[in-house]
């Protein structure tokens, strides 16, 4: 009998020990202090429409009192009224080249046009709406990111001919021809980030999601002063993989896991600079850090902190994409769009 219960004892006692053990580790990437703290005012969204969607959306642009959507489908964009009351789709004609964009695309609505960034086959797809036309842009190479900066200009972030090395480009939409600078050249895919257009600075935004680089320069590709985002990590902490596209020799890259990922979504309105960060700072608790995602508000021209504020997560771990339009929040999630009210 005392060595079943010291037996028993044994086994509780090693038990409890793995899952503190186990606990232990996974708090420890919340628990961890980057050494920054967030300044939060009236840090809350307000809820004001919501919509269920049978499908991943992404925000692809916005007029005064419509939004539109693209989903991993190219054949179509989605949209809707700014309160969500419906949802309707707009078909696109590239059932021709719909099996070349392997997920390699995003689009961009600027009515009358969509633009489809195809960019794994260097190409840019314009239709216009009301007219039904479908034009194809040939851009110098493959690309990782597109902002339009004018009704007849494109800045690109696209390969420059090796297989890693990518730069900036001024691509006119009508000619193809295209103008770079040299200076902008990076040899390291773990320089990757998001591609923004200030238009009331007239100025591109490249914000580097493995570290804190925020990259300032104008439409002729002239450097700005540096500025950087509010975290510590100032180098790149991330890792790429290559394979094979399919049917092809051409070599492909994408992110090795997502573990050091840090200013995941960005987008930049009226000035300020939004940037959806998953690092949590020394400031916030690990609650909170579950159920929502922070949001952190910079001066687009000088990359000044201004503040930040939290968006609920709901069921899932990240958000799909964001946009800020006027007073509104726009995101989506994996089965739903949500319209917030901006603190």
């Amino acid at each position: 009998m005392i060595k079943r219960l010291f037996a028993v004892l044994l086994l509780t006692l090693l038990t409890g020990g793995i899952m503190f053990f186990l606990v232990s580790n996974s708090r420890r990437p919340l628990d961890t202090k980057h050494g920054f703290n967030r300044t939060f005012n009236n840090n809350k969204v307000k809820l004001l429409a919501s919509a269920i969607v049978p499908h991943m959306l992404f925000v692809a642009g916005n007029s005064d009192s419509v939004l539109y959507f693209h989903s991993g489908d190219p054949s179509f964009i989605t949209y809707a009224d700014t309160g969500l009351h419906q949802l309707q789709t707009i078909p696109l004609p590239l059932d021709s080249v719909k099996a070349g964009l392997a997920n390699g695309f995003s689009v961009y609505v600027h009515y009358p046009d969509a633009f489809l960034y195809a960019y794994n086959m260097a190409s840019i797809f314009r239709y216009n709406i009301p007219a039904k036309k479908l034009t194809r842009i040939n851009t110098p190479g493959n690309y990782t990111g597109a902002v339009q900066i004018s009704d007849s200009s494109f800045i690109l972030r696209y390969f420059t001919g090796n297989d890693t090395d990518q730069s900036f480009c001024r691509l006119n939409l009508y000619t193809s021809a295209y103008h770079t600078d040299g200076l902008f050249t990076d040899t390291n895919l773990s320089s990757s980030g998001n591609l923004l257009y200030d238009a009331q600075n007239t100025q591109c935004i490249y914000v580097r999601q493995f570290c804190n680089n925020i990259l300032l320069f104008d439409t002729s590709l002239q450097k700005h002063a540096p500025a950087h985002t509010i975290d510590t990590f100032t180098q790149s902490h991330g890792e790429y993989i290559s394979h094979n596209k399919t049917g092809s020799d051409d070599m492909l890259y994408k992110p090795k896991g997502d573990r050091m990922l840090i200013n995941y979504l960005s987008q930049v309105y009226d000035g300020k600079l939004y940037v959806n960060s998953l690092l949590k700072a020394d400031n916030e608790t690990m609650a909170t850090d579950q159920r929502e995602t922070v949001i952190d508000v910079y001066d687009a021209g000088s990359g000044k902190y201004l503040e930040s504020f939290y968006v609920p997560l709901g069921n899932v771990k990240r958000l799909s994409s964001f946009r800020v339009v006027g007073k509104r929040l726009v995101v989506t999630y994996k089965d739903r769009i949500s319209v917030y009210e901006l603190p």
